[in-house]
């Protein structure tokens, strides 16, 4: 991979946050936060103060998602979202400072890339993680180009009513509060977020491949809800399968939302790991 970036950007236009570690014990290890497809950074709210005790946080909007801002110039590849995070690690540590990318979902994909590619990086932690997702469809990137595309996306999604697509990502419907309605659906206001997602569909690439995998030697820890309805247990147990150095944790009871659902368990998970 070309470490060349051709999109830099500002820490404002990813909604950058770091929170230094609670504990002067960990105060040379980062971890960076990559969250899903059509979430954000809030998605991590409940985790933070709990991951804090074990070192240095940082937080980032992937460009088209979130808060992040969506009138900058920028390829909407796995690739490119892996530079900007990249970016966003060389200028937030130091060069002998121990990092772990944490990716949920979408995110895992990118903190493979980062394990793989990036020296500095030498471990990754993924959560209910995109696994043998393919491009997409040559019909659906060739729509994406159409000029009335986005109007058509902002129709879908606003059509979907967040409290009940929450239902469908948490083990726990009852656990569901309003606050999380409200935040998970504050970037679905911004109409730009829809000419964005539809650059994404078109240059998204595809998950890393059987062959990358088995490329991957950095150890990965691979956490997964048992009733996980978006990315099944059976994903889980294919990344598990092809990396060589990973270890696979279900937890009964729990669904896509790990950060969400069992934030002090996930934390707890990841220390152990780092131990």
């Amino acid at each position: 991979m070309n470490w060349a970036n051709r999109f830099p950007l500002t820490d404002d236009d990813v909604n950058l946050h770091v929170y230094p570690s609670t504990s002067k014990e960990h105060a040379h290890r980062h971890f960076v936060l990559i969250h899903g497809f059509m979430s954000w950074s809030y998605s991590f709210k409940r985790l933070i103060p709990y991951l804090n005790e074990y070192g240095n946080i940082m937080t980032l909007d992937l460009p088209g998602f979130g808060l992040s801002n969506r009138t900058v110039r920028y390829y909407y590849s796995y690739e490119q979202y892996t530079k900007t995070v990249h970016d966003v690690i060389r200028a937030n540590s130091k060069d002998d400072d121990e990092v772990i990318a944490i990716g949920h979902s979408m995110g895992g994909q990118i903190a493979l890339r980062l394990v793989q590619w990036m020296p500095e990086v030498s471990k990754a932690v993924l959560l209910s993680s995109s696994g043998n997702l393919a491009k997409s469809s040559l019909k659906l990137r060739a729509a994406s180009t159409l000029p009335f595309f986005h109007h058509y996306l902002s129709k879908y999604v606003r059509e979907r009513d967040v409290h009940h697509v929450l239902q469908q990502v948490i083990s726990d419907k009852r656990s569901i509060t309003d606050e999380q309605i409200q935040e998970y659906g504050r970037p679905l206001e911004n109409d730009a977020m829809y000419r964005t997602l539809a650059k994404f569909i078109r240059q998204r690439e595809g998950d890393l491949s059987r062959e990358t995998l088995h490329t991957i030697k950095k150890p990965v820890l691979l956490l997964w809800g048992e009733n996980d309805r978006i990315v099944p247990v059976s994903v889980g147990r294919y990344l598990d399968k092809e990396l060589p150095n990973s270890k696979l944790h279900v937890y009964p009871n729990v669904g896509h939302l790990l950060p969400e659902e069992i934030p002090e368990k996930t934390s707890q998970a990841i220390a152990k790991f780092l131990a």
